[in-house]
Order: C-alpha cells, then sequence, then structure tokens
C-alpha cells in the first residue's frame, strides 16, 4: 500500500514504506497517510490531490525536533470516519467540540458514554473533545497547514 509523507511547504509525497529514507530526514511537523485513490500522485483530478486534510488512514506523525509516533487503530479508525468537514475543523482547532451525533459519526456509532484514551467529555448535553494521540495527530496536521 502506498503511503503519503505530508511535511511544511511541500505537495505531499509519495513513499513505498515507512521506513523510507525521505521520512527519518524530515524533522517534523511531519505525518504519514495512506495514499487513497483520489489522493495518488497518479490522479488526474488536481482538486483531490490539494485536499486539507487529505483523505487517507493516518499511519504516524511527528512533532518538531521529534520522534516518529504510530497512530493506533482505534485513533486512525475514528479520524478516517469523522468525514471531512469535521476532520477540517478539528484541524483548524484541536480544541474544537464535538456534540454527540458528531461523536457517533468519529466513532462509527459508539455509545455516547464511551472512554478511550482519544476523546475526553464534559458538560450536559455532553460535549467531545480530541485527546491523547488523535489530538495529537491533529495538531501536527494543524501546524502543517499553517506552515
Amino acid at each position: 500500500m502506498p503511503f503519503l509523507l505530508l511535511s511544511p511547504g511541500q505537495a505531499p509525497l509519495p513513499i513505498a514504506s515507512v521506513d523510507d529514507d525521505l521520512p527519518r530526514t524530515q524533522h517534523g511537523p511531519a505525518v504519514i497517510i495512506t495514499a487513497t485513490e483520489a489522493a495518488s500522485p497518479t490522479a488526474t483530478d488536481d482538486s483531490t490531490t490539494n485536499e486539507f486534510p487529505p483523505q487517507g488512514r493516518p499511519i504516524a506523525f511527528r512533532e518538531a525536533g521529534g520522534d516518529w509516533t504510530e497512530i493506533g487503530f482505534e485513533a486512525a479508525d475514528h479520524w478516517v470516519q469523522m468525514g471531512s468537514d469535521l476532520r477540517s475543523r478539528l484541524v483548524e482547532d484541536h480544541l474544537a467540540t464535538l456534540n454527540v451525533a458528531e461523536f457517533k459519526q468519529a466513532t462509527n456509532g459508539g455509545s455516547a458514554s464511551i472512554i478511550t484514551n482519544n476523546w475526553v467529555y464534559s458538560s450536559s448535553p455532553r460535549v467531545y473533545r480530541v485527546a491523547g494521540e488523535l489530538r495529537d495527530f491533529v495538531t501536527v496536521l494543524g501546524q502543517l497547514s499553517r506552515g
């Protein structure tokens, strides 16, 4: 499966593996995602390759000056299930809140009382925020979108 490397000031770069030399030389912020057919470098429709955040399953991220962190399956699943509008909103503000319906979308219909390392909730009715490695991933993507 091909991957894309996202780094500041560059179009997404195709890589064959997360162990390629190119990711090792990126000091961060940077992200590796799976390349979808629409986002692959060979796609003919340029509008899909310039979408940010791009479609694809997150694999790993690197904060500026940090080490690569692999993204767990749960956080990656939640990211994919969110939909582009919700992903964009979280990239703009990693502290943005989600209502119960948005949370259920992101967790594939998960219970509103679900407790994971990737979500925190407060108030009544509940509002949710991303947490843990999902928040760290979203924060790095936000840095890339502004960089």
